[in-house]
């Protein structure tokens, strides 16, 4: 039997419209995924990997949140709450330059109780301090931090782009892994 993850992180490589020719934007550093692909190859990977009770913190750009909710409510999971990061730079944008990222929170099954030991003022807002990150799309430590206080291992990182201890991750970025594999 697999290993079943009580909590999972996801930072799918949202499809972004727009940008020209500059290539300033996610596609310049990862190929990008349409809600349908995302779907699909978050289905695959979860595969046997989910616990019945669980929890999942999945990023989305600005401009794809109804997708977002799409995609969990597709792998089984219902939105609750989500988290903000406030970046200490502008990213890019159409209307607005963003200068934060959305981290919704959902829960598949009874979910479980959020770990409360001695804290339970934990903020929704995650700052991003006064470095912009060394890596394309690179998350804070703080959410690390924040999702290990608060919801019960074992953890997955779905997209990941580093490794992180007491971490599993899987994607064509992962730590170790060779191009094209998942």
């Amino acid at each position: 039997m697999s290993k079943l993850y009580s909590t999972i992180m996801a930072d799918p490589p949202w499809y972004q419209r727009g940008g020209g020719k500059s290539k300033r934007g996610a596609d310049k550093h990862y190929d990008l995924l349409k809600e349908d692909q995302i779907k699909s190859v978050m289905t695959d990977m979860l595969h046997d990997k989910v616990a019945k009770d669980a929890h999942m913190y999945m990023w989305v750009a600005n401009n794809h949140l109804e997708e977002g909710l799409r995609v969990l409510e597709h792998l089984g999971f219902r939105y609750i709450t989500n988290l903000v990061w406030a970046k200490p730079y502008f990213g890019l944008g159409r209307y607005f330059r963003g200068q934060h990222e959305i981290c919704l929170f959902a829960t598949r099954g009874r979910g479980f109780s959020v770990r409360t030991e001695g804290i339970n003022n934990v903020p929704s807002l995650i700052s991003g301090g006064t470095i912009p990150p060394t890596k394309h799309s690179a998350k804070p430590n703080q959410i690390y931090e924040l999702i290990e206080r608060r919801s019960e291992g074992p953890y997955l990182e779905l997209f990941a782009r580093s490794s992180r201890n007491g971490w599993d991750c899987l994607g064509k970025e992962a730590p170790g892994k060779e191009d094209g594999e998942s």
